[in-house]
């Protein structure tokens, strides 16, 4: 054997401490990469699942708004714009007088047949104003226009923006009838 080959032996082969060290963190570095991309995915999800939530109860308050204003043979704006009294055509006896309140935060609804006269259960929360506009504004005097924003279940902890809902409903006949038997 040569002199040249005689420290090498099968058990001397490995890693050295620096090779080591320089493995250790490259994993380190995609490790966190990875961890990075996990949690900024976890948070867009969060986002777009709140987003579609306010969005969905947003939409399910415009349409009944719309709804009762649609077959409304009278209507009336009350309390700066915070009460929509709707009396309907709808002669099911259940739905023919509907009320919309916004009050801190949560839509109230009552509609005939209700348990007591003057009782408002929350029908949707995570609802709020939208700045200063008031939530129903009279248009001439078969219309309305509502404003407001809903907002996600936990939207403290959530940094998505509020979904803003505007629009307008008009009554499908012209004004014929009167709040009475409603209100």
């Amino acid at each position: 054997m040569s002199e040249s080959r005689r420290g090498t032996t099968p058990s001397d082969a490995g890693y050295s401490l620096v090779e080591l060290i320089v493995v250790v963190v490259i994993l380190g570095v995609l490790g966190s990469a990875i961890a990075i991309i996990f949690a900024n995915t976890w948070r867009t999800q969060a986002n777009v699942t709140d987003q579609t939530q306010a969005t969905t109860r947003g939409q399910l308050v415009a349409s009944e708004i719309e709804r009762a204003m649609r077959n409304a043979i009278a209507f009336e704006i009350e309390d700066a714009g915070n009460i929509l009294k709707v009396n309907t055509s709808l002669g099911d006896g259940t739905s023919q007088c509907q009320a919309f309140k916004f009050d801190s935060g949560e839509l109230r609804m009552t509609v005939s047949g209700a348990p007591a006269p003057g009782i408002w259960p929350v029908w949707q929360d995570q609802v709020r104003k939208m700045g200063t506009t008031p939530y129903f504004v009279a248009k001439g005097a078969s219309g309305v226009t509502y404003t407001f924003d809903a907002t996600a279940e936990n939207a403290q902890t959530s940094s998505t923006a509020p979904v803003h809902f505007t629009g307008d409903a008009y009554m499908r006949n012209a004004a014929e009838g009167t709040m009475s038997p409603c209100w």
